[in-house]
């Protein structure tokens, strides 16, 4: 897979993924994002948006903002808004998105962080199998995230 930024040409095949993916986690009782998702607010974050291309096609999404002062009383960078095409899940590309931007974070010299809903024991094991340490359950609205640091290699 090749991530590269996104470009406006891209927000309706972002929609898209997001939206299918909405969908398929609603179908399994996970109301992780609203549905449907605001073209406007896609559009908003060009700049923040990368995609993952096999083939040519867009099959991902993912966002990267910088982060400051949050939970974990740091700056860094924030990887948020993940999702692969549920026809191309299962298959390594969320460990490629989350390897990749790492070692991005990294090269500008900060950290990376990530989050999921406290109750998603499959991401929370994941995240921890793909390079990322637990940092904590915080109240989020009227939830808890986990909150994840990616480990700095040596």
């Amino acid at each position: 897979m090749e991530i590269r930024p996104a470009k406006p040409e891209d927000v309706k095949e972002i929609l898209s993924i997001l939206n299918s993916v909405s969908l398929a986690l609603l179908d399994k009782g996970i109301n992780q994002w609203s549905y449907p998702w605001d073209e406007e607010k896609l559009v908003d974050q060009l700049g923040f948006l990368y995609v993952g291309t096999v083939g040519g096609n867009v099959i991902a999404t993912f966002g990267m903002k910088v982060l400051n002062d949050w939970h974990v009383g740091k700056s860094g960078k924030f990887l948020y808004q993940i999702a692969i095409q549920p026809e191309y899940q299962g298959k390594g590309y969320g460990s490629v998105i989350t390897c990749w931007a790492g070692e991005y974070a990294r090269r500008l010299g900060g950290e990376l962080y990530l989050d999921c809903w406290a109750g998603s024991a499959k991401l929370k094991d994941f995240y921890s199998e793909n390079g990322f340490e637990f940092v904590g359950d915080f109240p989020e609205e009227e939830y808890y995230i986990s909150v994840f640091k990616c480990k700095q290699e040596g």
